[in-house]
């Protein structure tokens, strides 16, 4: 669950309504120089469903020991590696390289983002996470077998395991710039479903056409319109709903408030 206090309120997002903002990025990525993911299909199914297994986590909001909503970053380790194991098992049972992608982003996320996401700690020596890794990057190596990866792909694959990084910091195959993409629609997505109020911010690394990068710079233009530059879509604006649930922070009953509360759609729109 995505929390945010707003004044006196709660704003509630689920992990998978957050991943579906992230699938709609995919689904309509290809403006200017950014690359469109090949294969297509299994990349959307990735960046749609790599938040899948919160599902059942995220059907009631949860209470810390201060008596303050849990927020995603906060969830107990072994309830994390659970649910990410569970969303492995999801996206691969719709595609085996949507399987691998969410697999890495997995695991990236408890070994410093594979290098690409300075936010991230690196916990990948550290209970409950470190098997967690290990089992996962073992999938990935099956993934990658079962997939007949190109050898780029398959030496990308082996420098993570080995370092933690892409080898020598570059892009080598498709497979790392698919990493790279996923990394940047979540953060993009975060970025939306997290912020109290739009500001300025840079989302990256974006991989370009051939070996290279750029950062998107997200600017607000209005309450709820966002100008990227470059812009990425293939549509001249792109519109996007969040359903949230914004309950009251003093309510004594916090499911049932959340239960009691409406779906609101926020409606954010992207404009070169």
């Amino acid at each position: 669950m995505i929390v945010t206090e707003a004044g006196d309120r709660y704003r509630f997002v689920t992990q998978p309504d957050h991943a579906a903002l992230s699938g709609r990025f995919a689904r309509h990525w290809g403006g200017g120089d950014v690359v469109i993911p090949d294969p297509h299909v299994p990349f959307v199914v990735a960046a749609e469903t790599h938040d899948q297994g919160w599902s059942d986590y995220d059907c009631r909001p949860r209470l810390d020991g201060d008596g303050n909503p849990v927020d995603f970053v906060a969830v107990d380790g072994d309830d994390w590696t659970d649910f990410y194991a569970r969303g492995v098992d999801v996206a691969a049972d719709v595609h085996p390289y949507a399987g691998l992608l969410v697999s890495m982003h997995a695991a990236g996320l408890r070994r410093g983002g594979y290098g690409v996401r300075t936010e991230i700690l690196d916990l990948s020596d550290e209970a409950p996470y470190a098997s967690f890794v290990d089992a996962q990057e073992a999938r990935q190596e099956e993934f990658a077998a079962a997939l007949d990866l190109p050898e780029r792909d398959r030496e990308t694959l082996d420098a993570l395991h080995a370092d933690g990084t892409a080898p020598g910091g570059a892009i080598r195959g498709n497979l790392w710039k698919h990493y790279l993409l996923l990394q940047a629609l979540d953060s993009l997505s975060l970025y939306v479903c997290h912020s109290t109020r739009f500001e300025t911010a840079e989302v990256g690394p974006v991989p370009i056409e051939g070996d290279d990068t750029t950062t998107l710079d997200v600017t607000p233009v209005g309450p709820a319109t966002l100008r990227l530059d470059p812009y990425p879509f293939d549509v001249d604006a792109l519109s996007a709903t969040i359903p949230r649930r914004v309950v009251p922070t003093d309510a004594d009953d916090l499911v049932g408030a959340y239960y009691d509360a409406d779906v609101r759609r926020f409606e954010v729109t992207f404009v070169a």
